[in-house]
């Protein structure tokens, strides 16, 4: 946890939305068919855009179900880690290799949607949020990460962008030496704060340690030039934001983004606070919605609407039923 922030942490988890109270919780059905129709003839529609040959191989791989054939990238400018394997709500290569369960295979299907938006669109740095805390943001951000990095030739980058709570660096065990702040304050070079983990074609940033507020640290130029140097240097860039009504910050790292992941949970997730945090998003930047912890489902535990024309209303792809 970030020593400046430490005596805030908990009025910032009270801010914005308040103390828990009745909500008007997420309906799947009602809600995301109101907010999204019609995708598969609209992109159907769409004039594709050039596919570069590696997003062509790992939507190629990812259509396939299969995950052989990675690519080690050269590490030699990055510190190298190791994961810790104990947590067991993410999913490691070595899962790969055992009968998937079901969150495993709807995570896939989310890759497999992503790469097929990216290759339309030719995006690479996604900014993923949800309303509130504790709705499965940063346990998306990094299965996502985990499951991309199982594609070949397809060298992908995790950075968690919390400088309040350290989520990622938390999920991950990986909170040690310069992060994110020692970047964007000018103390490492992005080299240095850069590690490559055990698992091959998976890098990640920590929040490093802030000793300066966030906004001050995202709303000069060093944000936007690292995260530009990140879509040059890695086939996908997932950065982990705190939740977008509360802080400003998601507002200063999604601007130099090129698409926004909303992540949401069935029964917690506020309808109303939902739908109040899509309108005030670029539409232009939205690539979807994550449902989470859906049980109500036939062994469904994701599901994923995503994708939108380039209009200012947003539409949804097909649901993900493993």
């Amino acid at each position: 946890m970030s020593k400046f922030f430490k005596h805030t942490q908990k009025t910032n988890e009270t801010s914005a939305l308040g103390a828990p109270q009745p909500i008007d919780v997420v309906n799947v059905d009602a809600l995301l068919e109101t907010i999204n129709r019609g995708v598969d003839d609209q992109l159907a529609a769409l004039d594709p855009a050039p596919t570069d040959a590696k997003t062509a191989t790992a939507l190629a791989t990812a259509q396939q179900g299969t995950s052989v054939g990675v690519v080690e990238l050269p590490t030699d400018a990055y510190r190298v880690v190791r994961i810790p394997r104990h947590p067991r709500r993410l999913y490691f290569p070595e899962d790969e290799t055992t009968l998937a369960p079901p969150a495993l295979e709807a995570y896939r299907s989310l890759r497999t949607r992503i790469l097929h938006a990216q290759a339309r669109r030719q995006f690479r740095t996604v900014a993923i949020t949800s309303v509130a805390p504790n709705e499965g943001k940063t346990l998306t951000s990094t299965n996502l990460a985990l499951c991309c990095a199982q594609l070949p030739q397809f060298p992908v980058l995790l950075i968690d962008g919390d400088l309040r709570t350290h989520g990622a660096s938390r999920c991950l065990e990986c909170d040690e030496g310069p992060g994110l702040t020692e970047i964007l304050s000018g103390e490492v070079s992005r080299e240095a704060a850069v590690v490559a983990t055990d698992i091959p074609n998976l890098h990640f940033i920590s929040a490093g340690e802030a000793m300066t507020p966030p906004p001050e640290l995202l709303s000069g130029s060093p944000w936007v030039d690292f995260i530009t140097w990140c879509r040059d240097n890695f086939k996908l860039v997932l950065v982990d934001c705190p939740p977008a009504p509360q802080l400003a910050d998601f507002e200063l790292i999604s601007a130099a983004c090129e698409r926004i992941l909303v992540v949401a949970r069935t029964r917690i997730t506020s309808k109303r606070a939902l739908e109040k945090m899509l309108a005030q998003m670029d539409s232009q930047k939205l690539l979807g919605i994550t449902l989470n912890d859906v049980k109500h489902y036939n062994r469904s535990y994701y599901s994923y609407y995503g994708s939108q024309k380039a209009k200012s209303d947003v539409r949804s792809q097909r649901r993900m039923v493993s």
